[in-house]
């Protein structure tokens, strides 16, 4: 058994972050507080891809929410235009909306060759072809835009349990070295560690969890973003058909 006899193993026990049962207080911020250094790194960067990956979330379903918002006022307005110029005279929103840039792209790709038009004396062009192809470009890009950051997410669901274990395994590690020093395997001398090493799994889950919800919820909300882009898209080349 240890006892007073073999303090001066203390430092090279605190040295090799092996807890000592008599500093160890219990609970989660008692483990925290006596886990060894790398535990310690390991809950960090957890931590550290749980606050980015909650304020990811929170930001992209904030703007989601304000797209989908003005995607639905749009098509509203698209179904109501009786045309593409009486459209464009009616809609007014924020450049910052993805519908207002489709219909932004689509409305210069047509003065472009309405000008174009205008000085040559060949018959009138079809303008919905070329009028599809760069609100299909700029569809593109806007899809694109609305789902950065959304990688981070993706990224945090796959590493996070595998940090954890990282910080298990060592924790594991350090509880039979901690018998091989103390020289015996008593619960007391081993559910320490083996509960730091637990610790740092919990919390890889934690973090990962949150961040599977989070990635699934927003890219279902980018796909119905992407949909109303597209039938808003549609409306607006019949619209040029007439």
């Amino acid at each position: 058994m240890f006892t007073t006899e073999d303090a001066f193993d203390i430092p090279y026990l605190a040295f090799m972050g092996i807890p000592d049962i008599n500093t160890y207080s219990g609970g989660l911020l008692g483990l925290l507080y006596s886990s060894g250094p790398v535990a310690k790194t390991v809950v960090l960067i957890l931590a550290i891809f749980s606050v980015f990956s909650w304020a990811i979330a929170f930001y992209k379903w904030r703007q989601l929410r304000r797209v989908e918002e003005d995607g639905e006022r749009f098509l509203k307005v698209v179904k109501e235009s009786p045309s593409f110029d009486r459209l464009t005279s009616v809609y007014k929103d924020s450049p910052d909306s993805p519908f207002y840039r489709l219909l932004s792209a689509c409305y210069r790709e047509i003065s472009s060759r309405r000008k174009a038009g205008a000085t040559d004396d060949s018959s009138p062009i079809d303008l919905s072809v070329p009028a599809e192809n760069a609100m299909r470009a700029a569809l593109g890009e806007e899809t694109e835009r609305l789902g950065s950051k959304l990688s981070f997410l993706a990224t945090t669901a796959n590493a996070a349990p595998f940090i954890g274990l990282f910080g298990t395994v060592w924790g594991i590690m350090d509880s039979f070295r901690e018998i091989g020093l103390r020289g015996t395997a008593s619960l007391a001398v081993v559910a320490p560690g083996i509960s730091e090493a637990l610790v740092t799994t919990a919390l890889g889950l934690a973090t990962a969890i949150p961040a599977v919800l989070a990635y699934n919820y927003m890219l279902s909300r980018l796909r119905r973003v992407t949909s109303k882009m597209e039938n808003s898209l549609i409306l607006i080349v019949n619209l040029l058909a007439r």
